[in-house]
């Protein structure tokens, strides 16, 4: 199937300013979060999303180019949210404090340099299960030693150690809640505390999202299916017990239907399928692939647990029914995708995800992954695709970095409009006398 990435390429070139107005107007209305790593599925015959980190780790697997760069997007960044004379200075990284996974620390590395680079004073905290009152040490996949330190807040001021920052990076999405600890900081938090999975869900952003694509899609003349991905929640779910699994099946069923009937009309030649997901989750646990309800009604004894935890062991009572998209990106013959950062709506980089032991409809977010080289560096200057057309240059650079990094900024606007919504939430539990959970 021949590529549809240069044919939407050159729309987006040819609708630039009407593009970049209508990018102005999300930032207006709500501005995306801190910082994200959006997760694509090119199929050849549509790009969308299939899932958004607000509390993004991987730093460590963007292309060097790209973090060579991503020192200046963060300054720029900082500037655009805070007031001339009030940029932060000092900050301080909050991460995952239950891992003591090296892949993950040298990701807490990348972030920390790039932050370092930017001309600012950077350290990294910890929060953890067991109080702690020195220094933890952490050494990360290439042998850096870091050193987190247990944070305290005393009279609404957080600090760790000696160091007292002006703004708190979280990279720790609170899966199971956040501690109420962080209600009584005065210092901003970004992204809010009280958007992690505990909060967030899939079915939501999805929601946003396949409404920013239809508008989109008007804007450069397309049709919106090429970017939208058809999502339905199921709550009150329990796969061990089979509490709504019934729903689970209709719901499967009717995304079937309408995928296969998308098939009809496009003249796509394959088999649909659909990717049944936690809804409050992320590391690609409590992920299955069905081609046919029956599936759903014969899942073995493992399979029900599988479905039944994600991370942390945090139980799964939501998911999402989603239209399944193949990957039609190879690298070395292995499927692969693409994974984009973003400092609000700037780009930064990004990579592409592989696997060994995983098919081009398989989820590729699993243990067994490998990381390959995909630089964004010019995704800021669109204007430099001009003439980059040629079929034996469709599926190259620059024209997907263009039509990705497009896609995943998309998807960074949809969770803009998530976080609206969810701070509203979060200020309603937090009047009704506790933190949200």
């Amino acid at each position: 199937m021949k590529s549809i990435k240069p044919f939407l390429a050159k729309k987006i070139l040819t609708h630039l300013q009407e593009i970049q107005e209508w990018n102005a107007r999300q930032l207006t209305t709500a501005p995306p979060p801190f910082y994200c790593s959006v997760d694509l599925r090119d199929s050849g015959y549509k790009i969308v999303p299939v899932d958004c980190n607000i509390y993004p780790a991987g730093f460590n697997n963007i292309c060097p180019q790209d973090v060579r760069t991503a020192s200046s997007v963060f300054r720029v960044h900082l500037d655009r949210l805070f007031p001339a004379g009030r940029r932060p200075s000092r900050i301080l990284v909050l991460p995952e404090s239950h891992t003591q996974n090296r892949h993950y620390i040298e990701n807490l590395y990348h972030l920390s340099e790039i932050i370092r680079e930017a001309g600012l004073e950077c350290r990294i905290g910890w929060f953890g299960t067991e109080p702690q009152e020195s220094p933890v040490q952490l050494i990360s996949e290439s042998n850096k030693l870091l050193k987190a330190y247990p944070i305290r807040v005393t009279e609404g001021v957080l600090s760790a150690g000696e160091f007292t920052p002006d703004l708190i990076l979280l990279n720790n999405d609170f899966s199971g809640g956040y501690p109420a600890l962080l209600d009584k900081v005065r210092q901003p938090i970004v992204p809010s505390h009280v958007l992690g999975w505990h909060t967030r869900k899939k079915g939501e952003h999805f929601h946003h999202y396949n409404a920013l694509a239809t508008e989109f899609a008007r804007i450069i003349d397309v049709d919106p299916w090429l970017f939208q991905i058809l999502t339905q929640e199921v709550d009150h779910v329990d796969f061990n017990e089979n509490e709504g699994l019934d729903r689970v099946i209709d719901s499967a069923e009717r995304v079937l239907s309408a995928t296969r009937k998308a098939f009809e009309t496009h003249e796509i030649n394959r088999k649909p399928f659909v990717f049944v997901k936690n809804s409050s989750g992320t590391y690609g646990m409590g992920i299955m692939v069905i081609h046919s309800v029956d599936e759903l009604k014969t899942m073995n004894r493992r399979t029900r647990n599988k479905m039944s935890v994600g991370k942390n062991k945090h139980p799964i009572h939501s998911v999402v029914i989603q239209e399944g998209v193949p990957t039609a990106t190879l690298v070395n013959r292995l499927p692969a995708e693409p994974v984009i950062y973003l400092f609000g709506d700037e780009l930064v980089g990004g990579f592409l995800r592989t696997h060994t032991q995983r098919g081009v409809e398989e989820n590729l977010n699993t243990p067994g992954m490998v990381f390959r080289k995909l630089c964004m560096s010019d995704l800021r200057h669109p204007q430099a695709f001009e003439g980059a057309f040629s079929e034996e240059s469709q599926d190259k650079d620059p024209i997907l970095e263009l039509v990705y990094g497009t896609v995943a900024r998309i998807s960074a606007f949809a969770a803009g409009r998530e976080l609206v919504r969810l701070q509203e939430l979060a200020k309603q539990h937090q009047n009704s006398g506790g933190p949200v959970q």
